[in-house]
């Protein structure tokens, strides 16, 4: 992992290297807003924070939950994505003295119910999520990792500009020859899942596109993406869950095609294995240990001041690889 400098937690935190060299030895004259700004995005980027003992306070405490997408209990943590959402997020908690506790996804948890807790950071929240009627019911400050789908004038959240990062995907693709670009997104009423396929839909009605959208759930997914004939067939997929890249690099070889001569793979990704797949799958990363940084320190703010300042557009970051490169 590449070593977080002064000058990246200044640059993300938008001041200067002064500023951030001063807010982590606690020396210099700023606001106690700006430092504990400082402080917070310094935690959520991985720079090592030395403890102090005034900021430890046990009676300050921050739950974190997830969309219970459907019935079914799933293990969010275990997907690289969520966990450095919570490693964010458990970082800038403890630099700004307080604690974090996650709760497991599960529908009608009883725990919710029985949760104490200063406020709640809740993750990609779907349309009428039970949790998410509940803590609405409630007056505990939240913040929402990912926009509401149906967000009202009070709610706060963290995210990246989802129409400007899809385009700028698709357009990668396309320069290198792709003409019929499949989309994989859904099942989930989310508003990153519902986003991405209007944004897609609406790129490719301006490009002529052919829209084909597969939900990652379909049960015969690779049948779906590439059993056509070669004229009708996408010759590029794009998939905005993690596990979509292998998904789509097996239905392509299932077919007999090649990655990347036949058939471009792309997908959203935090997981660093995708540099060792045959070939390497070029990657998106929307910056979750940012995002949850971000999400603590607003929320932190709205529990303290009652109000949250506005947050930024995450940054992305467009790892290239083999997957998407032709000539």
């Amino acid at each position: 992992m590449t070593r977080v400098r002064i000058v990246d937690v200044a640059k993300t935190a938008g001041v200067s290297r002064a500023t951030v060299t001063n807010a982590l030895k606690g020396t210099g004259r700023m606001t106690g807003r700006t430092r504990e700004h400082v402080l917070s995005v310094a935690a959520a980027l991985g720079y090592p924070l030395a403890t102090d003992p005034r900021r430890l306070s046990p009676s300050r405490t921050l739950a974190l939950g997830v969309t219970t997408l459907g019935a079914e209990a799933w293990n969010f943590a275990a997907l690289p994505y969520f966990a450095q959402v919570i490693a964010g997020a458990l970082a800038s908690a403890h630099a700004r003295g307080y604690g974090l506790t996650v709760l497991p996804a599960a529908p009608a948890d009883r725990r919710w119910h029985a949760l104490v807790a200063d406020g709640v950071l809740m993750l990609d929240p779907q349309q009428d999520d039970p949790v998410e009627r509940l803590l609405r019911a409630s007056d505990v400050p939240r913040v929402y990792v990912g926009r509401p789908a149906c967000p009202e004038p009070s709610d706060v959240w963290v995210d990246n500009d989802h129409d400007s990062v899809l385009r700028s995907v698709l357009a990668l693709l396309r320069s290198q020859g792709a003409r019929r670009i499949a989309l994989i997104a859904g099942p989930g009423s989310d508003y990153y899942a519902c986003r991405n396929a209007e944004i897609y839909r609406l790129w490719s009605a301006e490009h002529g596109n052919d829209p084909l959208i597969l939900p990652l759930d379909h049960p015969e997914l690779g049948e779906a993406l590439f059993a056509t004939r070669r004229g009708e067939r996408p010759d590029a997929v794009y998939g905005i869950y993690e596990s979509a890249g292998r998904l789509a690099l097996d239905a392509a070889l299932r077919q007999g095609l090649r990655v990347p001569d036949d058939v471009l793979v792309a997908c959203m990704s935090e997981d660093p294995a995708y540099t060792e797949t045959a070939p390497p799958i070029t990657t998106l990363s929307l910056s979750p240990r940012l995002a949850g940084g971000l999400a603590v320190e607003a929320l932190i703010q709205l529990i303290e001041t009652g109000k949250a300042c506005p947050i930024p557009s995450l940054p992305v970051h467009l790892a290239v690889r083999a997957s998407t490169r032709r000539g």
